[in-house]
């Protein structure tokens, strides 16, 4: 190998010093002709709101602050202000009803409400939207230490009551504990942290380009988001309460019902969100008062995704406070929403979730 090498270094040498004398005694005519280029520019992704994946004006809006409402959902707090606004909103279970954590960031209301107390769940709800503003109207003692460790540890930011009282307000017309309101773009005007706390995407959203994915084994590509047609659904809530999505094609939602009524906010608008994701989560006494329940939402689990009409059997993960939730398909393949506002009901695992017949869905329409 050696001595063929050293052979052929020789014999490209000759031909090059050959070249080398041959182009000294006369002229060569060298035409090089370039291969024609394509262009291999990619035009940037479009900028898109982290919470919703619809469009944003531009990149510094989706680095503003979220903030984190917790809102009232007894029968005496409805309707609810502004909720219609919030980009995200989980539903908790509480004492005996359940409670929202509203987050608004593409839209931020001056007029939210009925903002109530802080649980111990607030902690690892929130912490994976970049530090977001928590409006809260206070909470016992030990919930109070939890939440100004939380801020201290840079989960969150306090926005609550005592943190800018000048942005709450007793509303007329309601009675206590649930007149009490909150100007949310206010209290992000003065605390928040516009490109250092902002959250990131917590979901994947199928976009108008792109087909939706498909069920295991499909051959269709034209199929909208995965899972069965299915025209509404009923969460059993443990505590003598049920809530009801149903599918509207026309305006491209769920409009929810709760006990059977049509759940309007202050404004008389149906709240008929693009998505509701259900993840079965475990519940234990609080670390802050062993009479009222905690969601533990740091874990894994299953799930449901209901969105453009069908209902889709997932699982969660959220290995750690500042993650996901990730949405899989039972292929671990990522779920995909459609863009638009989310409702996230966390119910523990015991609880039902039934498909509602088309005659049934009809008599709510």
């Amino acid at each position: 190998m050696i001595r063929t090498s050293r052979r052929l270094s020789v014999v490209v040498a000759l031909a090059a010093m050959a070249l080398v004398a041959a182009s000294c005694s006369q002229e060569v005519d060298v035409t090089v002709t370039s291969a024609p280029t394509t262009s291999t520019t990619v035009p940037p992704p479009p900028i898109v709101w982290p919470l919703t994946g619809l469009p944003a004006p531009d990149e510094a809006a989706t680095q503003q602050t979220a903030v984190v409402a917790k809102i009232d959902n007894s029968s005496d707090a409805r309707p609810h202000g502004g909720i219609n606004q919030a980009d995200l909103v989980y539903e908790v279970q509480v004492e005996g009803i359940t409670r929202f954590a509203a987050v608004f960031h593409s839209q931020v209301p001056d007029r939210v409400g009925p903002v109530r107390s802080a649980r111990s769940t607030d902690v690892d709800l929130v912490a994976n939207l970049g530090s977001p503003i928590l409006v809260w109207s206070g909470g016992n003692s030990n919930v109070i230490g939890e939440i100004n460790a939380a801020a201290n540890a840079g989960l969150l930011i306090n926005g609550g009551y005592d943190a800018a009282p000048g942005d709450y307000q007793r509303v007329s017309g309601r009675f206590a504990p649930h007149n009490l309101f909150a100007n949310v773009a206010g209290v992000r005007d003065g605390l928040g942290r516009p490109g250092e706390a902002f959250p990131k995407p917590l979901f994947t959203y199928r976009t108008e380009s792109a087909p939706a994915p498909r069920r295991p084994g499909s051959t269709t590509t034209t199929l909208p988001p995965s899972g069965d047609p299915v025209p509404g659904i009923t969460i059993s809530w443990d505590l003598g309460s049920s809530v009801t999505y149903v599918w509207d094609p026309e305006a491209g939602c769920n409009r929810r019902f709760q006990d059977g009524a049509l759940f309007l906010d202050e404004a008389g608008e149906s709240v008929c969100p693009r998505n509701v994701v259900i993840q079965y989560t475990p519940y234990g006494p609080s670390t802050a008062d062993s009479r009222s329940p905690q969601a533990y939402t740091v874990g894994n689990g299953s799930g449901l995704v209901y969105t453009g009409g069908r209902l889709t059997t997932v699982l969660w993960d959220r290995p750690d406070q500042l993650s996901g939730p990730n949405l899989f398909l039972a292929d671990l393949s990522p779920a995909q929403l459609t863009p638009g506002n989310t409702w996230v009901a966390l119910p523990p695992p015991d609880q039902t979730v039934t498909n509602l017949t088309a005659e049934q869905a009809d008599a709510l329409r």
